[in-house]
């Protein structure tokens, strides 16, 4: 591991992967992305409004299928399948809209999109979905190779010649780094379009054309063309039929992992995200425990117009540590957000969306707010921010957290002293992203809600002597400020 992770050792009481996964957890939790956000970054084109599609530069992504931010470093990886190439970009916080990459994997350069170039060792063939894990290695769905490949140290390496890029770590789904043929057996894929590493050094695959999410167990102790451990979709490692039962998939295309261990599987083409709950310690073939875009485990339809509760080939998704999911719902050209996923109930509602004004609009378009297809692999960066890739705009967008906290003040003369058993209270509180509930609480006494958001009024009960009153106001996003009053009862 690169001395650029060896913070992480200070926890040493702690495995690294649980180590990096509560500092993670520790930066991320509690922000998030308002609905109907706008973006404050793209990359792969100058401005939010300008849908040039150019051959391949420093500073063009076409088909962005993956996004992803080292919390090291903070550099951006984007995967380009039009290209055949991945990006990687300078620290997030020093980009600017349409800014140029730093490095190319894959090609020899910034302007090759060539198959297999320089070479078949080290080229790519339309990659897919992308993840940098706690280790600070890529890992990369190369779709039309048939393979996972990784590279370590991904956010320090560089050219190891003039016109020759790094050559990959580690590949899995073929038995070498010059062969492609897919298949479906144990050691072989045939178009994986999602990765995902897991906090307990599992490697997760969509491997889309067999119909099944295959698992690789401690991969840091895997060698190329080391076999799968366990699968999903099927029973066995030699079937890749396509199904739209509990237990089966028809053409996932990628996986997201929550820190205890629930699966999300992404299955497009039954309009719908599955879940497993504590998923490595399924049998082969078992059974979903719930879905997400549908009402039960037998329907697949796409609604139109589309619900809170609805998908229409959703394509990608990512969760963060706090468990809030965010799924790339392609045909509805947004983004959703289900807060507490692996906690949901099959058929729930989306909590919030962005690339739409609403849960029921389904219009594309190439602005600040809206998206064109988003990708297979989007990402919420260690500030909150969500990244996605935004195909058929041949971009990425960023869209911020909001981590203003709302307004709230009283209204009127609040009496510091009282005879009364009951005082009433009345105020106001305020936000951009608008006010979802404002409680109270007098004491240790549980929170009660208010009358009323925006302006609101409460009735609080005291007890003899001193009372404190806490006040309580929550955005749409959860950030939330409190208001402390002091009321003496005689």
């Amino acid at each position: 591991m690169s001395d650029l992770y060896s913070i992480f050792d200070v926890m040493k009481t702690l495995p690294i992967f649980v180590a990096f996964s509560l500092i993670l957890a520790s930066q991320v939790i509690g922000k998030t992305v308002p609905n109907n956000a706008a973006a404050d970054l793209v990359l792969g084109q100058l401005n939010f409004t300008t849908p040039t599609i150019v051959l391949p530069t420093a500073t063009s992504v076409g088909d962005t299928y993956g996004v992803t931010v080292d919390p090291v470093t903070r550099k951006v990886f984007v995967a380009s399948f039009r290209d055949t190439r991945v990006l990687r970009y300078a620290s997030a916080d020093a980009l600017s809209n349409g800014a140029p990459a730093e490095m190319v994997f894959g090609q020899a350069g910034f302007t090759s999109n060539a198959e297999d170039n320089p070479n078949a060792s080290r080229g790519m063939r339309g990659p897919g979905g992308i993840f940098l894990d706690r280790k600070g290695r890529l890992w990369v769905a190369d779709f039309g190779a048939n393979r996972v490949v990784m590279f370590e140290s991904a956010s320090l390496r560089t050219a190891t010649a003039p016109g020759i890029p790094p050559f990959p770590n580690l590949v899995l789904g073929q038995p070498d780094f010059v062969t492609f043929t897919g298949d479906a057996t144990r050691e072989k894929m045939d178009g994986p379009d999602g990765v995902w590493v897991d906090a307990e050094d599992r490697l997760w695959v969509a491997d889309s054309n067999n119909n099944r999410v295959l698992r690789f167990d401690a991969v840091s102790s895997k060698g190329s063309g080391d076999p799968a451990d366990g699968v999903l979709g099927q029973t066995n490692f030699t079937t890749a039929s396509s199904g739209s039962t509990q237990a089966k998939f028809n053409f996932p295309t990628t996986i997201a992992v929550s820190t205890n261990g629930t699966l999300f599987v992404v299955d497009p083409d039954n309009n719908r995200v599955l879940r497993f709950n504590a998923a490595a310690t399924k049998p082969n073939g078992a059974n979903a425990d719930a879905v997400l875009g549908q009402p039960d485990f037998t329907t697949t339809t796409a609604l139109n117009p589309p619900t809170a509760s609805s998908l229409n080939s959703p394509w990608g998704a990512t969760i963060t540590p706090d468990d809030r999911l965010w799924v790339s719902d392609r045909f509805n050209h947004r983004m959703l957000r289900y807060e507490n996923a692996p906690s949901k109930a099959s058929g729930a509602a989306a909590d919030g969306f962005v690339g739409q004004p609403d849960f029921i609009t389904k219009t594309s378009g190439i602005t600040d707010r809206k998206l064109n297809f988003p990708g297979v692999s989007p990402h919420v960066d260690a500030t909150g921010s969500l990244w996605v890739p935004d195909v058929d705009n041949n971009r990425v967008l960023r869209f911020p957290a909001d981590t203003t906290l709302p307004t709230v003040a009283t209204t009127g003369k609040l009496p510091k002293k009282t005879s009364k058993k009951k005082v009433t209270i009345n105020g106001t509180a305020s936000d951009a992203n608008g006010i979802a509930s404002v409680q109270f609480r007098v004491g240790n006494k549980p929170l009660q809600s208010a009358t009323g958001t925006t302006t609101w009024q409460i009735t609080a009960p005291l007890k003899k002597g001193k009372n404190t009153i806490t006040i309580i106001a929550t955005d749409s996003v959860g950030n939330a400020k409190e208001l402390l009053l002091k009321v003496r009862r005689e």
